[in-house]
């Protein structure tokens, strides 16, 4: 809504259902952001009980900066 695009990115807090799919969620960043990464940090919870197998796996909160 403000114009911001994810090379304003600077930060992520992934939470994952597990902790192994990290390489998934490497995978997705270097195709996404263009190598301008954003400082991660990966989270194992278990926030996505609810679902069985089907349930949540993933989520992300970020932070941008528009620097204006």
């Amino acid at each position: 809504m403000i114009g911001l695009t994810l090379e304003d990115v600077v930060q992520m807090d992934c939470l994952f259902r597990d902790v192994w799919n990290i390489p998934v969620m490497e995978k997705i960043i270097k195709e996404r952001f263009n190598g301008k990464y954003p400082a991660r940090k990966s989270i194992q919870t278990n926030f996505a009980h609810v679902g069985g197998p089907d349930g949540l796996q993933f989520q992300a909160d970020a932070i941008a900066y528009c620097g204006k």
